[in-house]
Order: C-alpha cells, then sequence, then structure tokens
C-alpha cells in the first residue's frame, strides 16, 4: 500500500525528468514504509488522507535533502511536523 507516488514526490520535490527516478523511487518507497509501520496495518483500499500524505511527503523530501548521514548541526530523522500527522492518525494500543 502506497501513501505516496513517484509522480506525486517528484512534483512536491521540483524534480523535473526522468535521470533521478530511480533514486527518487527509493525514498518514496521508504517513506510510504516508515510511515505505514507506524500506521499498522492498514486495508488495501485505504486512501491516506491529505494530512498522511503530505507528512509522507515532507519525510521524503527531507530524506531527499539530506542524503548523507552526516550533517553539521542538528539533523532530524523526520521533520517535526510529519511526526505529529502521524501520531494523529496511529492506532494506539496500550493491551
Amino acid at each position: 500500500m502506497s501513501l505516496i507516488t513517484l509522480e506525486q514526490f517528484k512534483a512536491h520535490a521540483r524534480i523535473d525528468g526522468t535521470d533521478e527516478d530511480a533514486a527518487a523511487q527509493v525514498k518514496v518507497d521508504a517513506a510510504n514504509a516508515h510511515v505505514s509501520s507506524f500506521l499498522g496495518t492498514l486495508p488495501p483500499e485505504y486512501v491516506a488522507p491529505d494530512d498522511l500524505v503530505q507528512a509522507t511527503l515532507l519525510i521524503a523530501s527531507h530524506w531527499w535533502e539530506h542524503r548523507e548521514t552526516t550533517f553539521a548541526g542538528n539533523l532530524l530523522d523526520i521533520p517535526l511536523d510529519a511526526s505529529e500527522i502521524i501520531a494523529n492518525h496511529r492506532e494506539w494500543s496500550f493491551g
């Protein structure tokens, strides 16, 4: 189940052409997997709400812009606003 597509990501990140499609698809797949892992099992027909699509796009874009693991300063794993959006959609269980 994909929350975002390559085409959505490329439009969001303003990526023209197809030269970097393979690298961009890796970021899309990783962001989809990352967000889905927090949400739990989703049915195949699930349609993500706009804010969750935005959060996934933010994560993919963040990883696109910060491809290296070293950075002078504070580099978060994912943007804080994306974390907050995902938390709003997470199924919580305390059993």
